[in-house]
């Protein structure tokens, strides 16, 4: 059977890490691969009420870009432990990358012939780790699209928030909304929009459980869509897109911009200026040029891109492929360094000013 390959630690998940951080292992290769992968990372708070208190918190945020996406929301919440889809976890080599409470979704049981009881229920493990102090980060969506709105969100936040509600839990529940430049490029900036905790004003007095969760399902899913990516249509997705890309040039905040338009898609349709992206190509493809001394990474990265059925996981395949090939490249490095110590350190050099080129000249991609 095929449960029977899946390793022993995924098979219940244990209730002894309920509360506990996220590992330092898995915080250290997020950060390092977020501080790399992408130009800059911005925490953009609307308000400061929710980085206040103590209290436990629920991170609900939207899912544009594969399972990085979780990299990019550990920048505001580093030590929160997540929901994580049994396919990511499934395999010593993504278990390199990635760990959580296991989720067994419709599609992972196709794909890989899991049972969902193998394992415990991820909503109990979830509850019980809020329960214990810890944060927790979850994607309502429960996948990524590279949309103009958000893929329907799942029930399960609701149960989690309700459970907790109705056993006296004091915690925070914090919408959050991801904004990425570029997805798809290598040292896109990349904005972490952080809403206002969320007030669940809902309560079950004579309603039953199943309609006070839909109510929270409700409360939550319009908190959520403030601060993500919703918009009507393609047309204001991609008009929207254009004004926060200017705007963002002229020192404002992508992300704020991005839903201050599609809020009101019309007052801002003056901009009819043309987005210039040849100089910024030529300044990428120079920097690129300067770490040739890095192109077994690059090339690796550039052909695991091909892997992607869509452009929101194509950032997860370059991130993947470059990973690998640094790891198998980085020890050659240190042998040539024996013999070729004068050329090795030149072209180190060179590849850190072409880092820096990239960032400073190549990073504002549309």
């Amino acid at each position: 059977m095929p449960n029977s390959t899946l390793p022993s630690s995924l098979r219940k998940t244990s209730s002894s890490v309920a509360g506990s951080p996220l590992p330092f292992y898995y915080r250290f290769i997020s950060s390092a691969i977020r501080e790399i992968y992408f130009s800059k990372i911005s925490l953009i708070y609307p308000s400061r009420s929710q980085a206040e208190n103590t209290h436990p918190k629920l991170i609900l945020c939207s899912h544009r870009n594969s399972a990085f996406d979780g990299y990019v929301a550990l920048k505001a919440f580093p030590e929160a432990q997540a929901l994580a889809s049994i396919q990511l976890l499934n395999s010593r080599l993504m278990r390199l990358f990635f760990t959580g409470i296991p989720v067994v979704r419709k599609k992972d049981r196709q794909r890989l012939g899991i049972n969902t009881n193998t394992f415990s229920s991820p909503s109990e493990a979830a509850i019980a780790h809020i329960k214990a102090g810890g944060d927790l980060l979850l994607f309502p969506e429960g996948s990524s699209e590279w949309g103009f709105q958000p893929l329907p969100y799942q029930r399960g936040a609701a149960r989690i928030i309700r459970t907790l509600i109705s056993e006296g839990v004091v915690f925070d529940i914090i919408p959050m909304g991801l904004f990425y430049i570029a997805p798809d490029k290598f040292s896109s900036n990349v904005e972490v929009y952080i809403g206002e905790t969320i007030s669940i004003t809902s309560q079950q007095n004579n309603l039953s459980i199943r309609e006070w969760e839909q109510n929270i399902h409700n409360e939550i899913s319009i908190s959520l869509n403030k601060v993500s990516v919703n918009c009507p249509t393609v047309d204001i997705f991609e008009k929207a897109s254009k004004h926060a890309f200017i705007k963002n040039k002229e020192g404002y905040s992508y992300s704020g911009s991005f839903i201050e338009y599609q809020n009101n898609p019309y007052q801002a349709d003056q901009d009819n200026q043309n987005i210039e992206k040849s100089s910024i190509l030529t300044w990428r493809y120079i920097s690129f040029l300067f770490m040739y001394i890095l192109f077994p990474i690059l090339l690796s990265s550039l052909i695991a891109s091909h892997f992607a059925d869509a452009r929101n996981t194509i950032s997860f395949f370059k991130i993947l492929g470059g990973a690998i090939a640094t790891a198998i490249w980085t020890p050659i490095l240190v042998m040539l360094l024996f013999y070729f110590p004068i050329f090795i350190d030149i072209s180190l050099a060179s590849a850190l000013f072409g880092f820096i080129l990239i960032r400073k000249k190549g990073a504002q991609i549309c």
